[in-house]
């Protein structure tokens, strides 16, 4: 799920490392045309990858 604050969207639940904070937003399940995308929510960070097991 999605949330648009000031003209960003915004993963929900937040990532930590996102400084947003989520107020009861309308949650959504599209990323709308024109707002920009927060870039500690919607883009990937090498931590995201220690989720994927190596053996």
């Amino acid at each position: 799920m999605f949330f648009i604050k000031n003209n960003t969207i915004h993963r929900y639940p937040l990532p930590r490392r996102c400084p947003a904070r989520y107020e009861g937003e309308q949650l959504r399940d599209t990323i709308l045309h024109g707002t920009e995308e927060c870039v500690y929510c919607m883009h990937r960070w090498p931590e995201d990858e220690s989720d994927v097991g190596v053996s």
